[in-house]
C-alpha cells in the first residue's frame, strides 16, 4: 500500500471512529475496494467501532470488542450471498437478510450485516436491498462491499456512504474543480446561454470534458445522498449543497442518468462539438429548463 493510500485510509478509519462516538454513524455504508481482503477488513472494523462499548472505540478490551475481532461477535453477520449452484449474490438471500434483520440483536444494541461481493448483485438483488435501506430498524447497520461502486444502482448509491479505497484515482485538479462549480451554477441559472457559455472549457478536449462530467456525477449522487437526509461533508459541498436545494430527486436522478450516458459517447470517440450541444440540451432538459 502506498503512503498517499494508506494515509487516505487512516483518514477514514478516524472519520468512522468520530461519526460512530457522535452517534451520526449512516445505516448504509458502501466500502469500494479492488482487493476484497482489505475491503472486508476495514469493513469489520467498521462493525467492530458500531459494537464497541468502550469510551476508546474500538477499545479491543470490551467484551464486543473480543468477540468482533475474533470473528464470533453474535450481532455481526458477513455473507457473500451465494445459495445453491448460484455464483451471484442472489435476491433469495437478501430477502432473508431482509426478514432477520427485524429481529433484534443478540448482546449488542446494534446489529451489523456485511455483505460481500456487492459487484455480484444483480439489480433485482439491489433493488431488493433498497427496500429496507430506506427504512432500516434503528439498530440495523449495512455495509456493502464492492469492488466499483460503479456496479451498484444509483438508487442504492443514494441511500449510501460509499468509503473508498481506491487510492488517488479520485483526486481532482484546481481546473476541474473550477470547471465543476461553473457548470452547476450553469445549469441553475436562469440565462440560457450560461450552460452554453461555460461549456467552451470542452472546446477541443473531451477528456476533459469526460473528467469533469465524473465528478459531477458524484456531486448529483452526493445531493441524492444529502435528500435521503444524510449530514455529512461532501467534496463539493456548495455544488452539492445547490443542487440539493434547488432540484428534485428526480431530477438528480436524470442528470446523473444523463452523465453516465455522456461519457459513454466520449468513450466511443464521439464529436466534440456534437457532444457539447448535446450536453446543454440533454442537462437542461433533464432539470425541465
Amino acid at each position: 500500500m502506498t503512503n498517499e493510500i494508506q494515509t487516505k485510509t487512516e483518514l477514514m478509519y478516524s472519520q468512522v471512529v468520530s461519526s460512530v462516538k457522535q452517534g451520526n454513524f449512516p445505516h448504509g455504508v458502501l466500502v469500494e475496494c479492488q482487493n476484497t481482503v482489505d475491503g472486508e477488513d476495514f469493513a469489520r472494523f467498521i462493525a467492530n467501532t458500531l459494537v464497541c462499548t468502550g469510551d476508546n472505540k474500538p477499545c479491543s478490551v470490551c467484551s464486543d470488542c473480543i468477540k468482533a475481532q475474533g470473528k464470533g461477535h453474535p450481532d455481526i453477520f458477513i455473507t457473500d450471498g451465494i445459495k445453491g449452484k448460484s455464483k451471484n449474490f442472489t435476491v433469495d438471500a437478501i430477502r432473508e437478510i431482509r426478514d432477520d434483520a427485524f429481529v433484534v440483536p443478540n448482546e449488542s444494541d446494534k446489529k451489523i450485516y456485511i455483505l460481500k461481493n456487492g459487484h455480484n448483485m444483480n439489480e433485482q438483488a439491489q433493488n431488493a436491498i433498497l427496500k429496507i435501506l430506506e427504512e432500516p430498524p434503528s439498530y440495523v447497520y449495512f455495509i456493502i462491499v464492492t469492488e466499483s461502486k460503479s456496479t451498484m444502482l444509483e438508487t442504492v448509491l443514494s441511500r449510501v456512504q460509499v468509503f473508498s479505497l481506491l487510492g488517488n484515482e479520485d483526486a481532482f485538479t484546481d481546473k476541474e474543480a473550477q470547471a465543476v462549480g461553473g457548470m452547476v451554477k450553469a445549469l441553475l441559472s436562469v440565462n440560457e446561454l450560461a450552460l452554453m457559455e461555460q461549456t467552451a472549457v470542452f472546446q477541443k478536449n473531451n477528456q476533459f470534458a469526460k473528467s469533469v462530467l465524473v465528478l459531477l456525477t458524484e456531486v448529483f449522487r452526493d445531493a441524492l445522498v444529502k435528500k435521503s437526509g444524510f449530514t455529512r461533508n461532501f467534496r463539493f459541498n456548495d455544488e452539492t449543497n445547490l443542487i440539493c436545494n434547488n432540484l428534485t430527486a428526480k431530477a438528480i436522478l436524470q442528470l446523473i442518468s444523463i452523465c453516465n450516458e455522456l461519457i459513454e459517447s466520449i468513450d466511443r470517440n464521439c464529436n466534440n462539438n456534437l457532444l457539447l450541444v448535446r450536453m446543454c440540451y440533454e442537462l437542461k432538459r433533464a432539470i425541465g429548463r
